[in-house]
């Protein structure tokens, strides 16, 4: 009897098995926040392209500059995307310095105007490896795409 536990006390069969199941817990929680991180990378990605999606509808149509409730209308249609996560805002500078109370138009008829369009897209993603107590880190975020352009 005594040989027998022995002999089971040297072996070395099984080793593997029992490393590959100490380890591959470790290796799965990296791969998944790994996962986890290239999504939410993703999707800011998606929401600057989304804004530059609008950018290039308002460069398609700068004969006739839409108004900025149409540009978000537009944008909100191509993407499916909700209109209350898109914010479009037109500015003006006169002689290169903003208007700060916000007129149509420059309030000196010499001044040179310029016209701007900023268009903000704004979301909120959630990481799925949001799991209480195991990875509080990892928590909502909200990802925000913006682009300025020159509309006149």
């Amino acid at each position: 009897m005594i040989s027998v536990v022995s002999k089971l006390i040297r072996s070395t069969r099984g080793n593997a098995t029992i490393e590959v199941a100490l380890v591959m817990p470790l290796v799965l929680a990296m791969a998944l926040g790994g996962i986890d991180f290239a999504m939410g990378y993703r999707h800011k990605i998606e929401m600057q392209q989304t804004a530059q999606l609008g950018a290039e509808y308002v460069m398609g149509t700068l004969e006739d500059v839409p108004a900025d409730p149409i540009v978000a209308k537009a944008i909100s249609d191509a993407t499916g995307m909700p209109g209350g996560a898109i914010k479009v805002q037109t500015r003006i500078e006169c002689d290169g310095n903003k208007q700060t109370i916000g007129a149509p138009f420059c309030v000196n008829p010499t001044a040179v105007e310029t016209k701007y369009m900023t268009i903000t897209v704004t979301e909120d993603w959630e990481p799925m490896l949001n799991i209480k107590g195991i990875a509080d880190y990892a928590t909502k975020q909200t990802h925000v795409g913006s682009v300025t352009i020159r509309t006149q």
